[in-house]
């Protein structure tokens, strides 16, 4: 249980990917714990860009505010994106409870889960370069043997890109055509200098 004297404001966000799930059973949960928390729940997908909750409660932390969630997976889309929310925390002040961490609970406020944490990272990190390593290793062997055709976009995504173009012309902004047709800035630009699309 959190020490109440230790945190200005405790939030709990739970999330679900699908109403399938049940996210009121992941909040009553992680309420047992940390009783004296405010509860944000959202249900939307882990690798969708589009969870408004998520970005509104992460907004109103401030510092010395806990954000408390039951697993990795309930804030990131990926790796990387976790190793960069956990530095802006680390830059604001913000504390991180993770309620279950290979079974066990990691509490930033606390120097050993703040180490633990700063070694998992770490540990994340020299994985995702490795990846990257052996990816650009790849890349050069296809490349070499002339059979390198880039990243292929699937149909999902040119779909959402079309839709977004269409949602352009009708007046919305890129970001916002982006937004609603659940697919990065980043990947519509692409789309869009690829196609040599005007908009």
């Amino acid at each position: 249980m959190i020490d109440k004297d230790t945190a200005m404001t405790q939030y709990i966000y739970a999330r679900t990917s699908t109403e399938d799930q049940n996210v009121k059973q992941q909040a009553d949960l992680l309420l047992v714990a940390y009783p004296e928390s405010t509860v944000r729940v959202e249900q939307a997908s882990g690798t969708t860009m589009v969870r408004p909750v998520l970005e509104k409660l992460l907004s109103d932390l401030r510092s010395d505010d806990t954000l408390i969630i039951y697993d990795m997976s309930r804030l990131n889309r990926n790796t990387v994106d976790f190793l960069k929310l956990l530095e802006h925390f680390q830059r604001r002040n913000i504390n991180l409870v993770i309620h279950n961490m290979g079974g066990s609970a990691v509490d930033t406020r606390s120097p050993v889960g703040k180490m633990v944490l700063t070694v998992l990272m770490s540990a994340e990190q020299m994985n995702v370069e490795l990846m990257k390593e052996k990816q650009a290793i790849g890349i050069a062997t296809a490349k070499a043997a002339g059979k390198y055709k880039g990243r292929q976009r699937s149909e999902k995504t040119l779909r959402a890109c079309r839709k977004a173009i269409g949602l352009i012309e009708s007046g919305l902004s890129k970001e916002d055509a982006a937004r609603a047709s659940q697919i990065g800035i980043a990947t519509l630009y692409r789309y869009l200098r690829n196609e040599n699309a005007v908009v």
